[in-house]
């Protein structure tokens, strides 16, 4: 596939919009190398390793990638013996080098069987603690060479602060010194020649006894190094340099670390660079919400709901710049400057039943968008990304892709406009006679064009002829209705037409397969304002066959989109019949299942029963014998029995309590008893067995009265979400209104205390006890403290005497 095919198709256009998606420059270099593939085992893999990707960040969140960088030339210079790393190109490494780490981590927990191939590549990632570790611990994010880097640097650094100190001390001293006043330019500490000075005048310099180490640029100032610290600063000047030496020996020994690990981190680069990319594609295919499309070997084109990519950012585009503007212009305005808000997806089939669709019908009716469609997603799906289009969508692979749209005169090579289209074509038709392959997509728009529409006619006829004998998948458009007839008469080709609103004149930028299109000249004429008279004319020009015919074309355009709106809602009933049908059966089944059970249960109940009343029986007539059937006996006989028998009986219904209605209003919150969840009244009915509509999340319900509790008055929430209210409610069963810390460590018993108050608080609750004791009192002073540091807390007291004294305090909380 040549670069003029991907500028012709826009495919240079998604690898723009692709590398948005990218963290890192080898994720835009892959990007930038990404081109269509012929190996159908290369393209279902890349497809399902993006759809792998796409679920796992969708799961989890996006990999991590942050801080990924080339460092290729950073590693190219590290491996030759010898070469010390800055500490910012240290820092780089560990940047990267950290990052295998921390993705395996992000995919501990996940399922491996369900990413396969995306596990193997975090597998294969070669990890690098130890040395990201070692880099963390010497050099700082600002790139400064720390303390600990060595014991060495550290006693270097500590001498080093030292002698600092003895200077400015001793420079110090001078500086206040009585002596000195008149000499000094200004009262501070300055250096000169890496060595500390103070500013002398200079017409004072000879009765200061020191060093010159540079003097102001006006001259009246002069850098004096007191002889009293020239030692000082010689010792300053030599600990600088050994810690320059103990920093270069510390770099050059992590460069050597690292240099053991070269290979490992040159193959991790590698895949991380990978997985930029793979994440780059996975971001964009939820983006544009793609899917993964199914391949097929024998050539069929089946595409569901197609969407031309780039066209679905413009009207995102469109949308958010009509939205910005809703309130600076006027409703007639937007009409007239109305952009296209959304995409009309695309339904297009070829291969099964014909091999050749001849798409007429209106200009700017949608035609050049559905070849550009098509051909895009084929190389989008030949380069392994999904495509914008609804599940169930199939296509092929195809060796050769070719195209030929737009109005593009060869200006270089002085060509025309006919010329420029049939030179291209020339070059396609070569290529397919040279291939072997059979499996080739030929993308003409207005085939013919150009040049005298009878001779235009008769090459596109043949044209098409020797494409569709050679069984290439081919795409037309055209507005020569000779061509729509010649379409018609051979097996292998389709028409295919533009659908258009004979009402507002207007397209609908819908593809109907089957039926031929009309280009409407004269009535888009009409509605643009021509004259009548010329379009009387116009039209006894164009002769009463033609215009017929025409409009037998419009006419069964109009039943073909009756046909096609009938179908969609006898689709829908049927789904919604399926639907019924499987609740129904599914309620049947529960209600077998539940039919079973209960009849084993009465079963088992009834033998229970059976048993214990034979047991009371016989325990009755054991006695009666052993008392020798006295009244008394045979009385108390008589009363197990009875007492048995009313075991039998079933215990009668019990009679539902009514419960008061509650009184509300819309915008209060309730609860939903059943759902043990709250949400707001956003109507209510007058009468019903369902009155009260109540928003739950996204969900709307109809319940009744019985099925709410717990009513809180809009104003008294209006500033608790349900969440809140779930939670004070669950918080509210679960807290108890006293807290026993005694006997327990100060720490662990303010931990425990702390919780417990915002709990309680959350719960509503408005006053709590918390037992711990008298003590030393430690326990106690610690619990006051925190009390008094509480946002939540109102007031606290020692619980009276008979309730425990000093050894509880009384909570009561803010309301």
């Amino acid at each position: 596939m040549i670069p003029i095919v991907e500028q012709a198709l826009e495919y240079d256009k998604v690898k723009v919009l692709l590398k948005k998606h990218t963290v890192s420059e080898m994720g835009n270099i892959r990007v930038e190398n990404l081109s269509p593939s012929k190996s159908l085992d290369l393209i279902r893999h890349d497809l399902t390793l993006c759809s792998e990707v796409k679920k796992f960040q969708q799961r989890c969140g996006d990999i991590p990638l942050t801080g990924l960088s080339d460092i290729s030339k950073t590693l190219i210079h590290a491996s030759k013996t010898g070469t010390i790393l800055d500490p910012e190109e240290l820092l780089n490494i560990a940047k990267v080098a950290q990052l295998p780490s921390q993705i395996k981590k992000k995919t501990y927990n996940q399922n491996q069987d369900e990413f396969p191939y995306f596990f193997d590549i975090v597998r294969t990632l070669p990890s690098f603690d130890e040395l990201v570790d070692t880099i963390n611990n010497c050099i700082s994010m600002e790139g400064i060479l720390l303390d600990r880097a060595s014991k060495e640097l550290r006693s270097i650094r500590q001498r080093l602060r030292k002698i600092r100190t003895n200077i400015h001390d001793k420079l110090e001293t001078i500086l206040r010194s009585p002596d000195h006043q008149k000499s000094i330019q200004e009262s501070v500490i300055t250096s000169r020649n890496n060595r500390f000075v103070i500013p002398i005048k200079q017409d004072a310099r000879a009765f200061f006894n020191g060093v010159v180490q540079g003097q102001s640029t006006s001259g009246a100032t002069c850098f004096i190094e007191p002889l009293s610290v020239v030692e000082m600063n010689n010792s300053l000047h030599d600990a600088t340099e050994a810690e320059q030496r103990e920093i270069r020996r510390i770099l050059l020994e992590l460069t050597d670390q690292l240099r053991e690990q070269l290979p490992e981190l040159e193959q991790a680069l590698n895949l991380l660079g990978d997985l930029d990319f793979l994440s780059a594609k996975a971001r964009f295919s939820q983006e544009l919400n793609a899917i993964e499309p199914k391949i097929n070997k024998e050539g069929n084109v089946n595409l569901i709901k197609a969407r031309h990519p780039l066209l679905e950012f413009q009207t995102r585009q469109n949308r958010e710049s009509i939205q910005k503007s809703d309130d600076h212009i006027t409703s007639d305005e937007k009409q007239k400057s109305k952009l296209p808000e959304r995409v009309i997806p695309t339904n297009v089939h070829i291969g099964r039943d014909f091999n050749t669709l001849v798409i007429t019908g209106p200009n700017t009716g949608g035609k050049t968008v559905v070849l550009k469609t098509i051909g895009l997603l084929c190389m989008m799906l030949q380069s392994g990304l999904h495509i914008p289009a609804a599940p169930n969508s199939e296509l092929p692979i195809f060796d050769h892709i070719f195209a030929d749209i737009g109005d593009d005169q060869g200006i270089e090579h002085n060509l025309s406009t006919f010329s420029s289209h049939i030179s291209k074509i020339a070059d396609m038709l070569k290529s397919i006679e040279e291939s072997e392959s059979t499996s080739s997509l030929v993308l003409l728009d207005e085939i013919g064009a150009g040049t005298d529409p009878t001779e235009g006619t008769a090459l596109g006829m043949a044209i098409l002829s020797w494409l569709s004998e050679r069984n290439v998948s081919t795409i037309v458009t055209t507005h020569y209705g000779a061509l729509k007839a010649f379409t018609h008469t051979h097996h292998k080709m389709e028409n295919a037409s533009m659908e258009f609103d004979s009402t507002t004149l207007r397209p609908t930028y819908h593809l109907k397969i089957g039926v031929p299109g009309s280009s409407n000249a004269i009535k888009i004429a009409e509605q643009l304002g021509i004259p009548n008279s010329i379009l009387s004319s116009a039209e006894s020009f164009f002769g009463n066959n033609n215009i017929a015919v025409e409009d037998l074309l419009m006419e069964l355009q109009g039943t073909q989109q009756d046909l096609e709106t009938e179908r969609e809602e006898l689709h829908e009933k049927i789904k919604a019949c399926e639907s019924e049908h499987q609740k129904y059966r599914e309620l049947i089944n529960a209600f077998d299942s539940d039919q079973k059970t209960i009849q084993e249960e009465a079963e088992k109940e009834a033998f229970e029963i059976i048993s214990s009343a034979r047991k009371t029986v016989d325990n009755v007539v054991s006695d009666i014998r052993r008392e020798q059937a006295s009244k008394a006996s045979i009385r108390e006989a008589f009363n197990k029995i009875e007492n048995a028998k009313k075991q039998l009986k079933p215990d009668p219904p019990e009679i539902p309590k009514t419960r008061k209605i509650p009184i509300l209003n819309i915008g209060d919150k309730v609860r939903i008893i059943r759902l043990n969840r709250f949400g707001e009244v956003t109507a209510i009915a007058k009468q019903g067995q369902t009155p009260i509509r109540i928003s739950v999340g996204k969900m709307q319900m109809n319940l009744s009265y019985n099925d709410i509790d717990n009513v809180i008055s809009k104003k008294e929430s209006r500033h608790l979400t349900p969440s809140v209210l779930e939670l004070q409610h669950n918080k509210a069963n679960e807290i108890k209104e006293e807290l026993y810390i005694h006997g327990m460590l100060v720490k662990e018993g303010l931990d425990l205390t702390d919780k417990y108050l915002d709990d309680a608080y959350l719960a509503g609750l408005l006053k709590v006890r918390i037992l711990h004791g008298k003590g030393t009192g430690a326990l106690r002073s610690a619990i006051h403290q925190a009390l008094n540091e509480n946002p939540h807390v109102g007031d606290y007291e020692y619980a009276p005497p008979s309730e425990g004294g000093e050894g509880v305090t009384v909570v009561k909380f803010k309301e």
